[in-house]
């Protein structure tokens, strides 16, 4: 870990506790010796986490790179007032339509955030009853909501874009068929919460509904780069809601049913030792393995949010993550099957799915122009991602 990736999270601890990582009252001022910051707003940017550490930023940030940051926090802010008046819109036409809807993550997650405004916002999840999706879409036609064709049908939603805001309307929130998720997001969908940010009045899954959506969307990410956004994120729910009495009361028992609570445990625990999460009155953690701890912010660090430090690496990385988890055969022909246009209108070619596949990975690769050395650190961290998944019980 660089120091300015160590003092970037000790800012994210300010921001939202207002204390160091050791939970002390840290003065924002004491910043370490050597420290570049460029690269500290660089790292910020990657990780998506600029707005959330600008209001803590200590005096002797230079006056350029102040700037630079003023900046990223004034364009985020015109996207989220767009957003938040997106997102009021659309709760009026389903409520008009008295169609039941989730937020997932955007604001369900920002809501928990000291200042819910500093939280990134990339696009509008939404979820409603799998019987209503139909009607829900043809809703959103009528109001000029536009379909977005990314070429390749998704199995979980339908995407549409109005007023420069993007839209995803889910009838299921798994990237994967995993029915033990959504039988919590069902649930939710059944005992949905009221919620309000910055006037803004939505609804949301019930509070295990959405910490399991949270905790699984983490996981997803870090198969192919989850970076500190997704983990700010649970922290911030786990600081509000996931006590040691909800644990054990409710939120143990589902995080079983999903597979995932060596995870949640190692994350919550990796937040309290580097991001300032309380120990007090969360101590359903501390028997997490301090050293899969490490592994687990080493890997946030270096992805960055969805990956985007790893650049053109990222793809190579994930495929040959995949591939060690499925098996090179069983990736090839299920990524070429999602993938080859003339399959899905011609279903005999499926037996000739990994051909094709095997051949768009080849382009991939020339078009990535990777050296030997770039190839070498991409198979090196898909390896040790890999290893982590295992450990941590994912795969």
């Amino acid at each position: 870990m660089t120091i300015e990736q160590a003092y970037l999270l000790k800012l994210i601890s300010l921001s939202q506790f207002r204390t160091g990582v050791d939970g002390s009252e840290a003065p924002v001022n004491a910043v370490p010796e050597g420290i570049d910051w460029v690269r500290l707003y660089e790292e910020a940017m990657a990780q998506s986490v600029v707005c959330v550490t600008g209001s803590v930023l200590p005096d002797n940030v230079p006056a350029d790179v102040r700037s630079r940051w003023k900046d990223a926090e004034n364009r985020q802010l015109v996207t989220y007032i767009r957003y938040l008046n997106a997102q009021s819109n659309l709760t009026a036409l389903l409520r008009e339509k008295q169609i039941p809807f989730a937020v997932l993550k955007g604001l369900a997650a920002a809501v928990n955030y000291r200042d819910p405004s500093k939280r990134a916002m990339g696009d509008i999840d939404f979820i409603v009853p799998p019987e209503m999706f139909e009607q829900t879409r043809e809703v959103l036609l009528a109001e000029g909501y536009q379909p977005v064709d990314y070429g390749v049908e998704n199995i979980r939603h339908v995407a549409y874009d109005k007023g420069r805001v993007h839209f995803e309307l889910h009838h299921h929130f798994g990237h994967e068929d995993r029915e033990e998720v959504e039988k919590y997001v069902t649930n939710g969908l059944a005992k949905l919460r009221e919620a309000c940010v910055d006037n803004a009045e939505f609804t949301m899954l019930d509070r295990l509904g959405n910490g399991v959506v949270l905790l699984d969307h983490m996981k997803t990410h870090l198969k192919s780069g989850l970076g500190l956004r997704q983990a700010v994120d649970w922290m911030m729910y786990v600081d509000r809601e996931l006590d040691d009495e909800f644990w054990t009361a409710e939120f143990e028992a589902a995080a079983a049913d999903v597979r995932l609570v060596k995870f949640a445990k190692v994350a919550t625990r990796m937040c309290q030792k580097y991001m300032g999460l309380r120990t007090e009155g969360i101590t359903w953690c501390s028997d997490a393995d301090d050293k899969l701890c490490d592994d687990l912010i080493e890997n946030l660090l270096i992805s960055g949010n969805f990956g985007r430090r790893n650049g053109e690496g990222q793809k190579i990385e994930s495929i040959t993550a995949s591939i060690k988890r499925e098996g090179l055969f069983t990736r090839l022909q299920k990524s070429g099957e999602g993938n080859w246009q003339a399959y899905k209108k011609h279903k005999w070619l499926k037996p000739f799915c990994w051909i094709y596949q095997s051949g768009r990975y080849v382009r991939q690769g020339i078009r990535a122009r990777r050296s030997g050395s770039e190839l070498k650190d991409d198979f090196k961290r898909a390896k040790t991602r890999h290893k982590l998944l295992k450990d941590l019980e994912i795969i």
